[in-house]
Formats: C-alpha cells, sequence, structure tokens
C-alpha cells in the first residue's frame, strides 16, 4: 500500500450549485403582525377620543369650574376654535379603522392588509405634520409659542413604526409565503 494519496482534477468550467430551498409557510408571522396592528389601534382611538373630547366634551365653564387659568385654557380654546381638534379627531379616528381592518386581514392572511397598514401608518405621519404645522400658523393669535419637543420625534417614530410593521410580513420569505401562498424559493445568487 503507497501513503501517498491521490489528487482529484476538477475541470476549469465545473463549478459547485448550491440547491434551491424550498420556504415553508409561518402562518405565526402574519397574524403576530396582525394582533399587533389591532392593538396600536387602540393608541390610535386614544388620540382620536382626546381630540373630540377637547372638541366636544371640554368647555369653558367645566375648565374654569376646575380652577384652570385663562393661560392654561388657552390650548383647549386653540383646538376648539381654529378646528384643529376636529381634523385630528377625524384623521386619527381613520387611521384606528385602517389599523384594526389591516390588522384582520393579515390575521386572515391576505396581502391587501400590508397596504392598508402602511396607508394607515401614513396616515399617523401626514397627522402629525398638520398638527405641528397648523400650531406654528395659529399659536401666536392664542398668545402661546409653538415649539417642537421630544414627544412630537417619538410620535413620528412610532408612525414609522406602523408603517414598516406591515412590511415585516412581506420582508420574511415564510410570511410571504403565507401571505401570497405561492411557493417561495430561497435562491443563492452566484458569486464571481
Amino acid at each position: 500500500m503507497s501513503d501517498k494519496i491521490g489528487s482529484v482534477m476538477m475541470d476549469v468550467e465545473e463549478e459547485l450549485v448550491m440547491p434551491d430551498i424550498p420556504i415553508r409557510p409561518n402562518n405565526a408571522i402574519p397574524f403576530a403582525i396582525g394582533i399587533t396592528l389591532i392593538l396600536s389601534s387602540l393608541l390610535a382611538a386614544s388620540f382620536a377620543f382626546v381630540n373630540f373630547g377637547t372638541v366636544y366634551l371640554l368647555d369653558d365653564d367645566t375648565l374654569s369650574e376646575q380652577g384652570i387659568t385663562e393661560e392654561q385654557l388657552a390650548p383647549f380654546q386653540m383646538y376648539r376654535d381654529s378646528g384643529l381638534g376636529l381634523t385630528l379627531g377625524i384623521m386619527y379616528s381613520v387611521m384606528t379603522l385602517g389599523l384594526i381592518i389591516s390588522g384582520i386581514l393579515l390575521m386572515r392572511k391576505n396581502p391587501l392588509g400590508v397596504k392598508l397598514g402602511i396607508g394607515s401608518g401614513a396616515i399617523f405621519v401626514i397627522a402629525k405634520i398638520v398638527d405641528i404645522a397648523w400650531i406654528h400658523m395659529i399659536a401666536e393669535d392664542y398668545g402661546m409659542k409653538a415649539q417642537i419637543s421630544s414627544g412630537v420625534v417619538i410620535q413620528f417614530l412610532c408612525g414609522a413604526f406602523c408603517m414598516a410593521l406591515p412590511l415585516v410580513a412581506i420582508l420574511i420569505p415564510e410570511g410571504r409565503a403565507a401571505l401570497y401562498r405561492e411557493k417561495v424559493i430561497l435562491k443563492f445568487s452566484e458569486e464571481e
């Protein structure tokens, strides 16, 4: 016996080929995202309630009885008199309905829920832009100074999260396979 090990010669044109890997649908991904969107709609509903409450439930007499001064009363009057509270209340209500419907659609594995969820998150961002612009235009009329605080930045991040969350269902291959009910294959690109 020889201790010499032979060598294997490969033709230059031969390449190793990675096999295609079929992806199995994971129904839990769109379902979990749908539940998260429905829970997010509760926060949106609270925003709508606060804005409608400022317009319809709080009047000057009720606030004065609670010991609120004229200076503290100015933001409530601004929201009510300028129409900002009603406008934001409507926008947040539409966003709430959109998040609930998109959550239900995703739980039922309907891909339309992704588009509706992105649109509902966009309504939140648009509502914040309207809120900031409107307040900056009319704040001086009510003796107030408008400024952008860290809360606004957090709310914009919340809107971005609401827009990005439905995309997770289609970015993960298993979730995309569950939503679109088609065979998804993970392909590796050839590197040269």
